[in-house]
C-alpha cells in the first residue's frame, strides 16, 4: 500500500494519460459490447 502511494504521488503532476501512466496504474482494460468500460488498477484497494 505504501508504494501505490509512492507512485500516486510520484505521478501526481502529470496532466496528460501517457503510456508511462498508463504502464504503472493499469493492469487491464475491458471494454465490453454495451459500451462499457471496467479497468482493473494496478493497485490494491484498502
Amino acid at each position: 500500500m505504501e508504494e501505490d502511494m509512492r507512485q500516486v504521488i510520484r505521478y501526481s503532476h502529470m496532466e496528460k494519460l501517457t503510456q508511462e501512466l498508463v504502464d504503472v496504474f493499469i493492469k487491464k482494460i475491458y471494454v465490453y459490447r454495451d459500451k462499457r468500460v471496467e479497468i482493473e488498477w494496478n493497485f490494491r484497494e484498502r
